[in-house]
């Protein structure tokens, strides 16, 4: 995620011009008054972010105000916009009250505006930015291009960060943890079958593979895919892991091992040793890594 410009055109271009909002009014709410929104795209908050954002809030007050709207159905109540982390940072820094800009906006508004200042901040992992901009283009009605002239990212930008929304669950899982990066999502979503990417993925979790390492493996069963008998579907990928895996064993072990693979998913390991020395020092490195 470093590396990332915030975005260029602020606020008023996300939001059409004509929907009747007035100017803030800066007001020092109860916490007990402000209640999260269920628009907020972030969802992971760093515990020790916080405690650092608290500490600096307990030495010179909350700087920047947070921004909420009114509850209709609850007079009094007002929900988040923006401004969560310093919401969260003040609760444990013992505020009673912090500065809140009032916005009479609508849902779709406020999405816009609690998306924008978490890109801006750069604060949002890279599933839940992907989650952000889709629920723009659905909420507002936009194609890829008018979203990316709205908040100044071109759309091939926009397009590679939604594609990440069709890596397997588990694997987007991994994304947002910061196991692997977009940039693995990308090589992995460059192969064409679920058994090949969730393949390639524990390749990478499990070898450290870089983005360039990985790109390479994806490209490499690709030409597989193009040049091997449609008959022998599945073969040729499954073997060359197996080969990879076979290897990696061996050197682990410091022995001969061959991996042997009786049908989809299972088969048998078979493992070489020469004298009982060699058999006991096997069996001591196993146990020794349960």
């Amino acid at each position: 995620m470093s590396g990332r410009k915030a975005l260029g055109r602020g606020l008023d271009a996300l939001i059409p011009a004509g929907t009747g909002r007035e100017p803030g009014e800066l007001l020092y709410l109860e916490l007990a008054q402000i209640q999260a929104s269920h628009l907020q795209p972030r969802k992971d908050f760093v515990k020790k972010s916080l405690e650092e954002l608290a500490d600096s809030i307990k030495a010179q007050g909350v700087i920047q105000p947070i921004l909420v709207r009114a509850v209709a159905s609850q007079p009094g109540k007002f929900e988040l916009i923006a401004g969560e982390r310093r919401f969260r940072a003040a609760k444990l820094a013992g505020l009673k009250q912090v500065p809140a800009l009032v916005k009479n906006v609508t849902e779709q508004e406020a999405l816009a505006m609690s998306l924008l200042e978490n890109l801006q901040r750069e604060d949002l992992n890279p599933i839940e930015e992907a989650k952000g901009l889709q629920r723009l283009i659905q909420e507002f009605n936009w194609n890829q291009e008018e979203l990316g002239k709205k908040i100044g990212k071109d759309r091939s930008t926009i397009a590679n960060t939604l594609r990440l929304l069709k890596l397997p669950e588990e694997i987007q899982v991994e994304l947002e943890k910061g196991k692997i990066t977009p940039g693995h999502g990308r090589a992995l979503l460059a192969l064409d079958a679920p058994n090949k990417i969730k393949l390639l993925f524990r390749k990478i979790v499990e070898e450290g593979l870089n983005v360039r390492q990985a790109e390479a493996w994806s490209r490499k069963l690709s030409e597989l895919e193009e040049s091997r008998p449609k008959k022998s579907k599945g073969s040729a990928e499954s073997k060359i892991f197996l080969d990879d895996l076979e290897r990696n064993l061996g050197r682990a072990l410091s022995a001969k091992v061959k991996l042997i693979e009786s049908s989809k998913n299972r088969g048998r390991i078979e493992i070489y040793f020469n004298n009982l020395q060699e058999l006991e020092r096997i069996i001591e490195l196993v146990q020794r890594k349960r």
